[in-house]
């Protein structure tokens, strides 16, 4: 059963995810004038879960607030089961009947610091 919700609470943000596996790398190319390329790679690669997700009112209110709060949001998917925190929330697109769609990015790993 698919789901997001705020990690260690019982109630549901919604049903209705999609989830994609996502990473980047810091890479630089340098390329030699014979023309061979040099890559150099930083640190590990960072790992994102990009969300699509389907959202009533109160839980547009609930993803609104996680994206202010940064608590650790827990995503079942059927490619098993994720945490993160939101670093990009997309704009919620209305559909019908009190419905929206939204783009959620979380880190996989993530770190919060006191503002």
């Amino acid at each position: 059963m698919a789901y997001l919700k705020v990690s260690g609470e019982d109630s549901l943000i919604t049903r209705f995810v999609s989830f994609k596996n996502t990473q980047e790398l810091i890479l630089t190319v340098q390329t030699a004038l014979d023309g061979t390329e040099y890559l150099t790679r930083f640190g590990s690669p960072t790992v994102r879960y990009e969300l699509e997700v389907y959202v009533d009112e109160t839980g547009k209110a609930a993803l609104m607030s996680s994206a202010d709060l940064l608590p650790l949001l827990e995503v079942s998917a059927k490619q098993g089961l994720f945490t993160g925190r939101i670093t990009e929330l997309g704009k919620f697109d209305y559909l019908a009947a009190g419905w929206y769609k939204s783009t959620v990015i979380l880190s996989a790993v993530s770190e919060v610091t006191d503002r």
